[in-house]
């Protein structure tokens, strides 16, 4: 991936929008994406406006709501310079609790670390600057091309590598997403 990228004098999301083209128009490509990302912050919003409980025997209570009521009345917290962890952690929580609710989700990279990559994107887009079609496509080529590495060499599933294992994926695809949209360039 590394080498194709500097090949070509391309990033990874450039070089994976190359791969894209060949099958699809620009304009698929975005309106594909644009519906992904329409599902992840569809999910954060109803994850993070929900009360109530968990469906199942367990009586898990929905956690994001209060988190949500705690970030946005805080002074305290909104000081905090690590206060935009809490914020990520409520937008995967979100995701999540939609999720066990049977709510709609987007299986990345697997249902049960679903939260993970629309509460990156969601970050970039409250605290760094507006999510865009082209800003949203850098993101989701950039995860999804680490993703694929994953699927290909390793395992995305937490049945073959455990939770840990699934989350952990989840975050480093996040990473990489997150990265192309703050402009790395491969091998740096």
């Amino acid at each position: 991936l590394l080498t194709l990228s500097e090949r070509q004098g391309l990033s990874v999301s450039g070089l994976m929008m190359q791969n894209e083209l060949a099958l699809r128009s620009k304009e698929q490509i975005d309106a594909g994406f644009a519906r992904i990302w329409q599902v992840m912050a569809t999910g954060i919003e109803r994850g993070m406006n929900t009360e109530g409980v968990l469906p199942g025997p367990l009586n898990v209570p929905r956690r994001a709501v209060a988190l949500r009521r705690l970030l946005v009345s805080s002074d305290n917290l909104s000081r905090d310079p690590m206060n935009v962890i809490d914020w990520i952690n409520m937008f995967a929580l979100a995701v999540s609790e939609e999720n066990a609710a049977g709510g709609r989700v987007v299986t990345a990279p697997t249902n049960g670390a679903c939260g993970i990559i629309p509460a990156v994107l969601a970050y970039y887009d409250k605290f760094r600057r507006p999510v865009n079609a082209n800003s949203i496509a850098r993101y989701l080529l950039s995860a999804g091309a680490i993703g694929m590495l994953y699927k290909m060499n390793a395992s995305i599933s937490g049945a073959e590598v455990g939770c840990q294992g699934e989350v952990g994926v989840a975050r480093s695809v996040a990473a990489a997403g997150l990265r192309g949209l703050l402009g790395g360039r491969p091998g740096r």
